[in-house]
């Protein structure tokens, strides 16, 4: 558990890992002391890329759109039959012929409290999108009556996890990316898998250096676009850092050597090759991203710890300037903290923001995690709808082209003609009670606002 100490100048946090400084702006500082590694969750604070706030936090969801909270996923009444009652993240992706798809959570807990009963990660189900807006859990995704880790592993008491960064279909088959942490930001490796059998098994295609780009390639969203490629928006897990697009075609999604990165050329142009720049950096600090295909269009669903807030971005091409696209703000952490209603202009300590299947431009479904890190007593994943995204970016429904089939059915890449791209110009081990102690704080985006990680050099993991 983390302790905190609160005054008008400071706030320090003590934990056991190598130290951490976070220095913040308005004269306010954060110091983790850590000794062992501990389990890393989606996010290590609100941290930035330029080290100092460039954006001001948005104070609500943009004008013009209509957000409701629609209700938690996990918890009692829920999934208790399934034998998972907590956990957070939740990537999705189409499986079978029908309307089904898999949610594919992060650090998960049979218990009702935060850090009780086994420690999974990832696990998973299958759900349904309901006709009252609803998503609706039916099964595990693995075989068997309740639900199970889903890659074969144990946790170690240094808090070793595999979270997931996002889930695919292609052709049928499942791919999975994941991150390896043991520790705070601390990723070691990452590693895709695929499961041919909709997500019962899985087998490793093998692991990737952390230091892959940079480590700009280790927490990732993916889409098979109209053109047969695979497209990655890709960042590294610190919440300190820019995003990147890299592309590859199906066959080579075993082979990181063979994907062709983007850059941007002075000119506002763009190549494809070995070197990489941002696409989106102004304003922006990444955490988890959802990057999704839809009526024609790239959607990209990113929890921005600049802003503190799921911001979506909408264009009729993906290779391009992202930072031209002027953002929607659909959930944000706010101001009154945990003492006030919970809602889409309140919902502190979130992350996440994961586009569910079947959404569309003009209504949109989002899986955002929340975690009270005090005292523990919230730990979720939560649907929310988000109406108006098609107004807000000025989308028409003549822009709109009709819905490429689903993932799960493309038997071979779309055509090159499916939507007119020129339409839109847009600006396995239970945890004892020593455990739970050494789980890493979700951030503080109640607390803390502008941080700048800082890691002590020298520090070990």
């Amino acid at each position: 558990m983390c302790g905190w100490t609160e005054s008008r100048n400071e706030i320090v946090v003590r934990k056991s890992l190598s130290t951490i400084a976070f220095t913040v702006t308005g004269a306010v500082v954060c110091s983790i002391m850590l000794s062992t590694p501990v389990l890393a969750q989606s996010s290590s604070g609100s941290s930035g890329s330029s080290g100092s706030q460039t954006a001001p936090r948005a104070d609500g969801p943009s004008e013009g759109l209509d957000v409701a909270l629609v209700g938690d996923l996990l918890g009692p009444g829920i999934s208790e039959s399934l034998g998972v009652l907590l956990g957070d993240l939740g990537v999705m992706a189409y499986i079978g012929t029908g309307k089904e798809f898999a949610i594919i959570f992060g650090d998960s807990f049979r218990g009702p409290g935060f850090g009780e009963g086994e420690w999974m990660s990832p696990v998973g189900v299958v759900a349904v999108y309901e006709a009252d807006g609803t998503v609706n859990i039916l099964r595990p995704l693995n075989e068997g009556e309740v639900v199970e880790q889903l890659i074969d592993y144990e946790h170690n008491n240094r808090g070793l996890t595999m979270l997931p960064s996002d889930v695919i279909n292609i052709d049928g088959v499942l791919y999975l990316q994941g991150m390896w942490n043991e520790g705070v930001g601390n990723v070691l490796s990452t590693e895709i898998w695929m499961s041919g059998d909709q997500g019962r098994t899985w087998e490793t295609l093998g692991t990737t250096s952390k230091d892959y780009m940079g480590g700009m390639g280790n927490l990732i969203t993916w889409e098979l676009g109209p053109d047969g490629y695979v497209y990655v928006m890709s960042s590294q897990f610190n919440r300190l850092s820019d995003v990147y697009l890299s592309r590859f075609l199906p066959a080579d999604i075993d082979d990181t050597a063979a994907w062709e990165h983007y850059s941007l050329n002075r000119d506002g142009s763009g190549t494809w090759g070995t070197a990489y720049t941002p696409v989106l950096s102004d304003a922006v600090r990444a955490g988890e991203m959802s990057l999704r295909y839809i009526e024609g269009h790239w959607v990209l669903s990113m929890f921005n710890a600049e802003t503190m807030a799921i911001e979506v971005r909408i264009s009729p091409e993906i290779a391009r300037d992202w930072n031209e696209i002027a953002p929607a703000n659909v959930v944000v952490a706010g101001t009154g903290g945990w003492g006030s209603t919970q809602d889409a202009s309140n919902f502190t300590q979130l992350y996440g923001g994961y586009i569910v299947p079947g959404s569309t431009l003009a209504n949109m479904d989002l899986v955002v995690s929340q975690w009270n890190t005090r005292d523990n007593s919230r730990y979720m994943s939560t649907q929310f709808n988000v109406k108006g995204l098609d107004k807000f970016f000025g989308i028409t429904p003549e822009d709109a082209v009709s819905p490429m089939r689903t993932r799960a059915l493309t038997e071979e890449p779309q055509s090159p003609d499916v939507g007119n791209q020129d339409v839109l110009q847009v600006e396995v081990t239970p945890l004892d009670g020593g455990s739970a102690a050494q789980l890493s704080p979700e951030g503080a985006a109640d607390a803390l606002a502008g941080l700048t990680v800082i890691p002590l050099e020298g520090a070990t993991p």
